[in-house]
């Protein structure tokens, strides 16, 4: 007489909980590591949109920047809204807010906050020199959390941050005429 060899009740239950538990912590990192590359993915959105608006600060003519920023030696915030009439970078220059591919509520905004350097580094600047044509100009990207898709950020300007919002400022010193 032959012998049935078949696996025991137990033993099948004992093999559906490993796999189980097994395939959930596979689910919960998947999950974990998803996050990470969004906010990687839009850190890396915000740096292009910073690293674009400083290199167009940093073409503009002289005399465009010492219009934009002024000659009163005190400190200009922008929205970036201030830009559109497109005297400074011309035709193909676009506002805020931007969006990444597929997550239409995750809108990024830039601003401007451009100080003089004797505001920027808390000197004293004598006038009619070098050091007094010097600006730093700061442009900020401002970006809802993940989880926070529809929350607003565009009115962070000048360093009102929210604890729903990502936040990436670059510096760009220049001056306002040739020397």
């Amino acid at each position: 007489m032959r012998k049935n060899k078949a696996f025991t009740l137990m033993e099948v239950m004992v093999s559906i909980f490993v796999f189980t538990t097994s395939m959930l912590g596979y689910m919960a990192f998947h999950a974990h590591s998803m996050s990470v590359l969004f906010e990687n993915e839009s850190a890396q959105f915000a740096h292009a949109l910073a690293f674009n608006l400083v290199e167009e600060f940093n073409s503009m003519s002289y005399d465009s920047f010492k219009e934009l920023a002024g000659t009163g030696g005190s400190v200009v915030k922008l929205q970036e809204s201030t830009l559109q009439d497109k005297k400074y970078f011309g035709s193909s220059y676009k506002i805020s807010p931007f969006y990444m591919t597929g997550t239409a509520s995750y809108a990024f905004y830039r601003n401007i906050v451009i100080k003089p350097y004797s505001a920027a580094t808390g000197t004293y600047v004598i006038g009619g020199t070098y050091l007094s044509t010097l600006y730093e100009v700061e442009v900020s990207v401002y970006w809802p959390k993940m989880g926070h898709g529809g929350f607003s950020c565009k009115n962070n300007n000048g360093g009102d941050f929210d604890a729903n919002c990502n936040t990436l400022s670059i510096p760009l010193v220049r001056s306002n005429r040739a020397y």
